[in-house]
């Protein structure tokens, strides 16, 4: 039997981009090893990055190509793989998935590149004036320009992975950055391409996604507890549902400028009655720490602007019920 063919890049690979002229190249991906097919609506994608890149003002020089593809999952893995990363694919939750991809890399300004993977269906969305397609792209466009601002602030850097899950600061640290106050940075720019009615289901699905998180940690906890859990599986798992619901938390926080009464909306994210309810001191903190960021150009925020950030995470941890303490070898997490 005939071994399926490997998905190519399009033409495009690593190196390729690496040394192409600023332009964006949009290439729709057959991905069956294929040639690829004519960039249908092409024409629609390019305007729309250039009319955001002028209307806010977004730093685009490291963009080099939107790639459109059948299979989302297995685009980013190709690129994973280019880009020597862990074949992660796409977070999937059952509050919902990544509608899209941003991968961005370089060590200077001059060497930073970036690439956006989009789905067909959000492509077509875009042709047609979709909201929901073009805020998608807009979102990613976001983190385009957010990638590349704190890198000319704070200094280019290697492509950022998570750390070791025993490396509790650097968790902290990362989760902060790379994944709160970038969602919340890209999602600034994108939410007011939502319709109001897109911004109310938004908000429901917000609350469910924090109460849902939230009782899966403690249902984890309780089996950790019970002895039907061991404690790497309970510290990696936990790990990951906190990572995805600050970056839910961080795009949450973007909406809530568009809500009529900020307070009226936090109290339907997190009700009174919840089993979440907790959450609600680590939220208000969170919004406020986000938005003494963004209401600064990237220049004017100091040698460590993710500190108070961090800490927010740490408090978070432990509305779930995990305290950790110490490093590496050293690291003890206590739970109750």
């Amino acid at each position: 039997m005939e071994q399926p063919q490997e998905p190519t890049l399009c033409g495009m690979d690593k190196a390729q981009i690496d040394l192409s002229p600023q332009g964006i190249d949009v290439i729709i991906q057959s991905w069956l090893g294929a040639a690829p097919e004519p960039a249908v609506g092409a024409e629609s994608l390019v305007e729309l990055v250039r009319c955001v890149e002028s209307e806010h003002a977004l730093l685009l020089m490291p963009l080099r190509l939107i790639l459109v593809t059948a299979n989302l999952a297995a685009a980013v893995n190709c690129w994973n793989r280019a880009l020597g990363l862990p074949e992660t694919g796409v977070s999937q939750q059952p509050e919902g998935v990544v509608a899209a991809k941003n991968m961005s890399w370089g060590t200077s300004k001059e060497s930073a590149r970036s690439i956006i993977i989009l789905p067909d269906y959000m492509a077509a969305g875009i042709a047609l004036d979709a909201p929901a397609a073009t805020a998608t792209l807009v979102h990613e466009l976001g983190h385009v320009h957010d990638d590349f601002a704190r890198g000319l602030t704070k200094g280019f850097r290697p492509y950022q992975t998570p750390p070791q899950l025993n490396d509790w600061p650097g968790l902290c640290a990362y989760v902060a950055e790379e994944i709160t106050w970038s969602e919340y940075a890209a999602e600034s720019i994108a939410a007011g391409y939502w319709t109001s009615e897109q911004l109310a289901c938004f908000e429901r699905n917000d609350g469910a996604h924090l109460a849902g998180v939230h009782t899966r940690l403690r249902q984890s906890i309780c089996s950790f507890l019970q002895r039907q859990l061991d404690f790497p599986s309970l510290w990696s798992g936990s790990v990951t549902n906190l990572s995805d619901l600050f970056a839910n938390l961080g795009r949450a926080a973007a909406h809530l400028r568009f809500a009529e009464d900020e307070g009226e909306a936090l109290g339907r994210l997190v009700p009174p009655d919840s089993e979440a309810v907790c959450w609600r001191p680590v939220i208000e903190r969170l919004v406020s720490e986000l938005r003494t960021l963004r209401e600064k150009d990237y220049s004017e925020w100091g040698p460590a602007p993710f500190n108070k950030l961090a800490e927010v995470v740490v408090i978070g941890f432990e509305a779930a019920g995990f305290f950790p303490t110490g490093t590496g070898n050293n690291l003890r997490v206590r739970v109750r």
